[in-house]
């Protein structure tokens, strides 16, 4: 079920405005845009990106309307599960492969979790990385927020209701301003690598939170009673 939200909806809990709201209940990523060497499918009502053949890495990419994010300034919150693989995470201000944008990145193999700018047919540059230990086969949810030049991002286990009232990573960074689309990511590299797989559910977008989070349960947004 995806939800897209910009003139309907306001809940004024932690996640400001809701934008967009997608948990696959509906069995599949219509509207999301696929990129890469990569494998796209919902599997028990989770957005599976893999490869069972190949390493590289694969992203998919939506918005809140027709086009382009209507605001520059938002934040993404979703659970991530890696299956295998070297990395997985969440992107914003994507326009495309000549253009800037940002990502956070979770690496369970270099225990950590990053924010990158970058662009594809180019430079990658470290914004900011914190030390983490991360396990494979594990459910965390992720929260990556752009708003002006602030680049922020967290991550922890548990339920929505346990978000710590910090972020891990903070950095500032002008060169993107766009809104561009957001969206999710996995990968696998090395010599090795013979596959990669990533789970995402509960992909939610709103304007930018403040720290002073209040408690919210998925089923308080899938009751509202808005959908597409």
């Amino acid at each position: 079920m995806k939800i897209l939200l910009p003139l309907l909806l306001i809940f004024s809990v932690c996640y400001g405005e809701i934008l967009f709201f997608d948990d696959f209940s509906d069995g599949d990523d219509e509207g999301w845009i696929h990129f890469g060497n990569a494998s796209f499918d919902v599997f028990n009502e989770k957005y599976c990106i893999f490869s069972q053949a190949a390493r590289g890495l694969g992203k998919s990419i939506n918005s809140d309307g027709m086009g382009f994010m209507s605001t520059s300034d938002y934040s993404v919150i979703c659970s991530i599960e890696m299956e295998c693989g070297t990395e997985s995470g969440i992107l914003a201000r994507y326009e495309n492969s000549d253009e800037w944008y940002y990502r956070m990145i979770l690496q369970p193999n270099n225990s950590r979790i990053l924010i990158q700018r970058k662009i594809d047919s180019g430079a990658t540059f470290g914004i900011d990385e914190y030390s983490i230990q991360l396990l494979y086969d594990t459910v965390y949810f992720v929260r990556f927020q752009v708003s002006g030049n602030l680049i922020q991002g967290k991550i922890w286990q548990g339920s929505i209701e346990e978000e710590p009232d910090y972020w891990q990573l903070e950095a500032s960074d002008s060169v993107q301003p766009n809104p561009g689309y957001f969206g999710v990511f996995s990968g696998g590299y090395g010599k090795n690598m013979v596959s990669w797989s990533s789970l995402f559910d509960d992909i939610t977008v709103s304007t930018p939170i403040t720290q002073n989070l209040s408690h919210i349960t998925w089923a308080s947004i899938k009751s509202s009673g808005f959908s597409q």
